[in-house]
């Protein structure tokens, strides 16, 4: 495939995450014809429109051009683990029994500890491939370029396994530098469906420990739909529900004990 198409093909699933392809001529300043030739592999753009486009969709141009599926697929549906270390990290916890939590699409609340007005929310799809749990995690996809929490988005693709209780959620970020994850959640005694733990997560800081809430979608949600909702709040955004604010507050002290405990001399 040329470079043309390529790009034309990355473009299109960049221009669909955002909304549409006007909403983003719009926002980059960038002739709503001309996008479409772009996005239609006619033409090529110049290098201060290339540098346009890679800022406001947070890639490098290798990545625009990359005929390598550059964003998730908005449907939810699972892709192949690609990555070949990922493939060997991963591999022999597939022979383990698969984890007990239902497949389907949740909504994933972290905070850092040090920040805790801010909450970000990344939808994640469970899917059953044979005996294995499969799940993708998207953060920041519908965040503006400007208030970015991580360096980019995030497609994290990886396996859930239960151990003692817990849903361990292990995963290699499709993106970037392909750093490792690591999800650990359990079921709090609630009368609702709502999962606490704590998760290992890269930020433009360094490697960094979260409080995570996640709770099931609304029957009926698509990957789609639920892409929507990936990107920072603030703690006291009318859309967060205050039990999952409450879960996170509770995360967060259990985590701050753990970690005095940890460093605590004996």
């Amino acid at each position: 495939m040329s470079l043309r198409l390529n790009m034309a093909k990355n473009l299109q699933l960049l221009c669909s995450q955002k909304g549409s392809a006007n909403l983003v001529a719009r926002e980059t300043g960038i002739n709503r014809q001309q996008l479409e030739k772009y996005l239609k592999g006619r033409s090529l753009p110049s290098r201060s429109t290339l540098k346009k486009l890679c800022d406001y969709f947070q890639i490098s141009e290798e990545e625009l051009f990359s005929s390598d599926t550059l964003v998730p697929d908005m449907e939810g549906g699972h892709q192949s683990l690609s990555t070949r270390s990922c493939d060997a990290a991963i591999q022999p916890l597939l022979s383990e029994p698969a984890a007990s939590i239902k497949p389907g699409i949740y909504y994933l609340w972290m905070s850092v500890p040090t920040e805790p007005d801010g909450i970000v929310c990344a939808p994640v799809s469970i899917e059953r491939h044979d005996e294995a749990l499969t799940f993708r995690r998207i953060t920041g996809s519908a965040e503006p370029s400007h208030r970015l929490w991580w360096h980019r988005v995030g497609d994290h693709k990886g396996i859930v396994v239960e151990r003692l209780n817990w849903f361990i959620f292990v995963a290699i970020n499709q993106r970037g530098n392909l750093e490792p994850s690591l999800v650990r959640l359990r079921w709090v005694p609630l009368s609702v469906a709502v999962l606490g733990g704590h998760a290992t997560i890269l930020t433009p800081n360094g490697i960094s420990f979260a409080v995570c809430c996640m709770r099931p979608a609304p029957a009926g949600t698509t990957f789609r739909q639920a892409l929507r909702q990936s990107r920072k709040y603030q703690k006291d955004d009318p859309s967060i529900d205050p039990i999952t604010r409450m879960v996170l507050d509770q995360q967060r002290q259990d985590l701050l004990q753990l970690i005095i405990r940890d460093v605590s001399p004996s």
